[in-house]
């Protein structure tokens, strides 16, 4: 199996104007090596890893736009069911992350407990290799419809970065409507 062809597929094209914001970050965290890696296990942590950027990003919904992120340990289930994952191997790749809180008698909860791990970690990653200034600036315009000042479509990431860095004082409009958000982003995206 190819993951990152699973991820981009099943994972980032729920949603097209999302999905330029998600293959930013993750070429980014390719190049870094923090996804798609050789170790054993190494599918689920990336599929774990993707989930917790689609929560990320829905955090950032529900505290900009008050609306309900839905993202769950259920879609990690989900995302490696459909990739040929069974329960005992996504529990024996959790009970081979020592930072992972597994539960002997809980399975959702160890998933749970992963995601949360993960969704913190990638949160500090997306820090170390992105300003808070340009999150911002690249999860809004990837989460806001534009038709009040702009009318554009992303067709990729590259789209979405020359937007952002074409509108900055736009978008630093809007960073000022939304200090809570802004403040959120720095204090490390907590969620």
């Amino acid at each position: 199996m190819n993951i990152d062809e699973f991820i981009d597929d099943a994972i980032f094209s729920e949603n097209e104007t999302h999905k330029c914001f998600y293959t930013l970050i993750w070429d980014s965290f390719k190049e870094s090596g923090y996804v798609i890696t050789d170790e054993e296990g190494y599918e689920i942590d990336a599929i774990i890893k993707a989930v917790s950027l689609q929560n990320l990003l829905g955090e950032f919904v529900y505290r900009l736009y008050d609306e309900v992120n839905e993202t769950g340990f259920e879609d990690i289930l989900d995302y490696c069911e459909s990739a040929g994952f069974s329960e005992d191997e996504i529990l024996n790749y959790c009970q081979g992350n020592e930072n992972i809180d597994v539960d002997e008698d809980d399975f959702e909860l160890t998933v749970k407990n992963a995601l949360d791990y993960f969704t913190e970690i990638t949160a500090d990653k997306m820090l170390e290799e992105f300003s808070a200034d340009d999150l911002f600036d690249c999860m809004f315009t990837a989460t806001y419809a534009f038709e009040q000042d702009f009318t554009f479509d992303f067709e990729d990431s590259e789209e979405l970065q020359a937007f952002v860095e074409t509108n900055h004082e736009q978008l630093d409009n809007y960073k000022e409507e939304y200090p809570s958000v802004m403040s959120w982003i720095e204090g490390g995206m907590i969620c």
